[in-house]
């Protein structure tokens, strides 16, 4: 069962999702977002089968978010396979960068580097894959990595549908991606990502 703060921020994100649909379904931005699959929840991660309750799948240009397989019920998350010698303890992949796949290659190549869920604190949190690599050659590293949010409701209330959103690409992708717009056409100023224009159209960030 989710916690009195995460029944609020899910019903804040049910009620954002609704909005972005009616505006894609409007105004075509181009982005994906995926109508409602219930999930069981799992005592052990609070909150998180119940985000991906509410939808199937979140992707515009720069993120793509869909239901981890090992989260799909209680039983994959029983079967999941966890690496004894992985340095930050197997986290869960909670989304996926795309702006590295062309656009033409997205069908094939489904994923770039993923975002993460700490399963034992439950922060979510980013971590460049070349400072991953670094730690399976040096555990006795410590990890550089930027927590996002506390918990995996907060990071996409706050920072997948909300004002947030800005820092999460310049986090994961730097501030140069953040920040570009589009040269021509008839969005000819506006920002390059179309789901930070479809948050903007929708009042939910700048």
């Amino acid at each position: 069962m989710s916690s009195p703060d995460h029944a609020a921020g899910l019903g804040r994100i049910r009620e954002k999702l609704d909005l972005l649909r009616q505006l894609e379904a409007e105004r075509g931005f181009g982005v994906v977002i995926g109508e409602p699959a219930p999930l069981e929840p799992l005592p052990e991660l609070p909150g998180v089968a119940e985000v991906y309750s509410l939808f199937g799948r979140l992707e515009g240009d720069n993120f793509r978010f869909a239901p981890p397989e090992q989260i799909v019920s209680p039983a994959a998350w029983a079967a999941r396979t966890v690496d004894e010698s992985d340095p930050m303890g197997s986290p869960l992949p909670v989304g996926h960068e795309v702006h590295s796949i062309p656009p033409r290659l997205r069908a094939e190549i489904r994923a770039g580097a993923p975002i993460y869920l700490d399963t034992e604190d439950l922060d979510v949190y980013w971590m460049e894959p070349d400072d991953y690599v670094f730690l399976y050659e040096h555990p006795d590293s410590e990890p550089e990595l930027t927590v996002i949010a506390p918990d995996v409701v907060t990071f996409f209330d706050e920072h997948v549908l909300g004002p947030g959103y800005p820092a999460l690409v310049g986090t994961v992708l730097g501030p140069g991606v953040a920040e570009q717009r589009l040269r021509k056409g008839p969005h000819a100023g506006e920002y390059a990502d179309n789901w930070r224009r479809l948050l903007i159209a929708a009042g939910l960030s700048s």
